[in-house]
């Protein structure tokens, strides 16, 4: 490849990725507030698998809601775990504080396993107009009920909220808060813009009347999943997506405690392969990918073509600068702190990261908690 088609090609991309960074940007600016004072009865489903370390303190944070507690109810459906989550969610129910609690198992129901297929028993045993949706190691604050369902104005279906990790002392730890700290800002972005394509299931609401009228997560496999929900929900008209910025909604969870853990989560996150109804999701993926691969194949050509390093370096500085400036606006929008030179650290990995990540993820079988996962 000449070093001139090289520089088209990898300006061509640039010029798709400066518009995505722009349209996430700008659409940063079209969140959500709870604006609703309706207070309509509601489901909270926890899926839960081998969660015995943390489904008491995630429990306990649901029943301190400040929402009604005659108008809520919580739904703890274990999938097939092998350690005390069962039991100790049993032992919770039985206690009589209110809200209601139910404990259901895929066990019971042969051949069902995985969390969409446990998200759609436990809202078939619930009787919930709103269903709110987060993950046993996640922890709600108090407010976390209302802010949601605050958000149903009449044309709303679906409520995708905050998610942040909770880094610990480690500089790697930190780096991969930073990275999911982008990957809510792009998907909270993405939302305020109109064009919905990630979310995180541990913070989401939606009508049930939504879920029912797009046939919920269809046969309940591995590739239908919250984010399937989601823009089924957009294409087939059941409502507006919006994303709650507020403060009162941010859930946490903690950061992948190892390198390891951290890259065959988010390999997981990107083993989509492409099931998606509204094809324009899939071609915006594809050249954003093309971006970072043409990126990262220029690196390598401008080792031995010198006519490169110029357009590659101001690609590169560019780059830095979009992502900072659409990253300090979610810092903001999210209260959360982004040091310069951990953004300059992270930036080194970015691109070889997002280039092998997906390819990884598209293209290895993926397991979770001694699962493989179906794709």
């Amino acid at each position: 490849m000449s070093t001139l088609a090289a520089t088209v090609l990898l300006l061509l991309f640039f010029g798709y990725y400066l518009k995505f960074l722009w349209n996430v940007r700008e659409g940063l600016r079209f969140t959500a507030m709870p604006s609703s004072s309706n207070i309509p009865f509601v489901s909270v489903i926890v899926a839960a698998r081998d969660e015995a370390d943390n489904i008491q303190k995630c429990v306990k944070a649901l029943t301190q809601q400040s929402y009604d507690p005659t108008r809520y109810e919580i739904v703890i459906v274990d999938d097939h775990s092998h350690d005390r989550t069962r039991e100790l969610a049993n032992e919770l129910a039985a206690r009589d504080n209110p809200p209601k609690t139910l404990v259901l198992s895929l066990t019971e129901h042969n051949g069902l396993n995985g969390k969409p297929a446990a998200i759609a028993l436990g809202i078939e045993n619930s009787s919930g107009e709103i269903i709110l949706c987060t993950d046993a190691d996640c922890t709600v604050p108090s407010g976390w009920i209302a802010s949601m369902a605050g958000c149903f104005e009449p044309s709303v279906g679906f409520v995708a909220g905050p998610v942040l990790e909770r880094p610990s002392d480690s500089f790697l730890s930190h780096l991969e808060s930073l990275e999911f700290l982008g990957l809510m800002t792009t998907g909270a972005g993405l939302i305020g813009s109109g064009t919905p394509i990630i979310c995180n299931g541990a913070n989401i609401a939606y009508r049930r009347a939504a879920f029912q009228q797009v046939n919920g997560y269809g046969n309940g496999t591995g590739s239908c999943d919250d984010e399937t929900l989601m823009q089924r929900i957009v294409t087939r008209k059941a409502g507006r997506v919006v994303f709650n910025s507020d403060r009162k909604a941010v859930v946490t969870t903690v950061s992948p405690p190892t390198l390891r853990a951290f890259w065959r989560q988010r390999t997981r996150w990107a083993s989509k392969r492409g099931h998606y109804e509204d094809g324009s999701i899939l071609r915006r993926l594809l050249f954003l990918y093309g971006f970072f691969a043409v990126l990262f194949l220029a690196t390598f050509l401008a080792v031995l073509e010198p006519g490169m390093s110029f357009p590659l370096a101001t690609v590169v500085l560019l780059k830095m600068l979009g992502e900072w400036s659409v990253l300090t606006r979610g810092s903001d929008l999210f209260q959360q702190r982004v040091r310069p030179g951990q953004f300059l650290i992270a930036e080194l990995f970015h691109v070889p990261y997002i280039v092998f990540a997906a390819l990884v993820g598209q293209f290895s079988p993926m397991r979770w908690k001694n699962r493989k996962l179906e794709q």
